[in-house]
């Protein structure tokens, strides 16, 4: 599970300071914004267009990697400076049917997964796996128009892996809506843990791996249209850089990755709607999962107004797996979420709050996850 050693980068120290995290939220929180910054992208109705929520990948093995978040689509005059923090959180409980059936026989409700499971799960015939847990990632951005058409931005994730909370909720939400618990009442609540034994690695991880500040993403956005009104077209390049010596795969692949993006922004007086398509050059940190490829994502949504400065988005989330090294199909399948959210601008800030929920392919992706976000203009204007 360790990254290769001929690509690592080791001339940075560690981050992963709680401390730091809090400076830069506070920034945010406490930066001035301008009181006449309240114009968005403009439809034939002048109301508020802001783009698809910045939901991005959350798969236990895919957290780490390159993912292009979908543009937004809000206009921006040269120099203007904006901060966006972005938090999301997910609950994954995700297995095999091998493993399930071996809990279920086992029969201990929230029995407790010990030494002697683990060797059972991994003995077990054919491909194996068990994984859960919460994990949290908080994405902190900063973005600069440079010139008309042209801006830029830096991220740095901070990823949170913990036990969570999440689990009774789900589950009586599993009972009185009639759905399955898949075999979650045959472990302890609220625990971290992974195992899995695939075609070519092993996994064991028997608690949360600490906090840590994850591979910073330098990214180009070239948007067709300062201001548009009807229609827009943006091009993203980006890359993932591996500046820091994290050595859990959970934080940092280990690896560089590049991609680029094509967003397509279409406005009407009281609705709009969006298609990202993205291609990211994944590599891989542990060829037993995968082996390095392109990974295309698509993304696609629709933006309606509640109020002037209130909108309800609804979009669709379709990528391939990073785990193709594997005998199990529902590991390696496509992942499908769909994401419901309301957005609101309002005097230079952007609020976002979004419940995303997986609708296919239930193994290889979170049950359920929530993002919010805000961003603020620090300096400039949107118009």
């Amino acid at each position: 599970m360790n990254p290769r050693p001929d690509k690592r980068r080791d001339w940075m120290a560690r981050a992963s300071s709680p401390a730091l995290l809090l400076i830069l939220i506070g920034l945010c929180v406490l930066a001035p914004a301008p009181a006449a910054a309240e114009t968005g992208a403009t439809s034939e109705g002048g109301w508020q267009t802001l783009g698809l929520m910045r939901v991005r990948d959350m798969t236990p093995f895919g957290i780490a990697r390159l993912d292009m978040l979908p543009a937004h689509a809000v206009p921006a005059t040269p120099g203007t400076l904006a901060f966006e923090v972005n938090v999301s959180y997910q609950n994954t409980w995700a297995l095999s049917k091998n493993v399930q059936d071996y809990l279920a026989a086992r029969g201990v409700e929230r029995g407790k997964i010990g030494a002697e499971d683990v060797a059972a799960i991994l003995a077990l015939p054919g491909d194996a796996y068990l994984f859960d847990g919460e994990l949290g990632l908080v994405d902190l951005t900063l973005h600069y128009r440079a010139y008309r058409h042209l801006g830029i931005y830096a991220t740095i994730p901070y990823f949170i892996a913990d036990g969570g909370f999440l689990d009774w909720t789900i589950e009586r939400f599993h009972d009185k809506v009639g759905f399955e618990n898949a075999g979650r009442e045959f472990v302890p609540r609220n625990r971290f843990f992974a195992v899995a034994n695939l075609e070519r690695t092993r996994i064991v991880i028997g608690g949360a791996p600490k906090n840590e500040f994850g591979d910073p993403v330098f990214g180009l956005r070239y948007s067709l249209k300062q201001f548009p009104r009807r229609y827009n077209v943006v091009l993203e390049a980006a890359a993932k850089l591996v500046l820091f010596n994290n050595s859990s795969r959970l934080v940092s692949t280990g690896l560089d990755d590049f991609g680029l993006q094509l967003t397509l922004q279409r406005f009407f007086s009281r609705n709009a709607l969006y298609l990202s398509v993205a291609e990211v050059y994944f590599q891989s940190p542990d060829p037993g999962l995968s082996n390095d490829v392109w990974i295309p994502t698509v993304v696609g949504g629709w933006e309606t107004r509640i109020t002037k400065n209130t909108n309800l988005i609804m979009q669709g989330y379709v990528s391939k797996s990073v785990v193709q090294e594997t005998r199990l199909d529902e590991l390696s399948a496509v992942k499908i979420q769909a994401t419901l959210g309301l957005q609101r601008l309002y005097r230079g800030n952007v609020l976002r709050f979004g419940i995303t929920e997986n609708i296919a392919h239930f193994n290889n992706t979170p049950d359920i996850g929530f993002n919010l976000s805000a961003a603020r203009i620090v300096f400039g204007s949107p118009r």
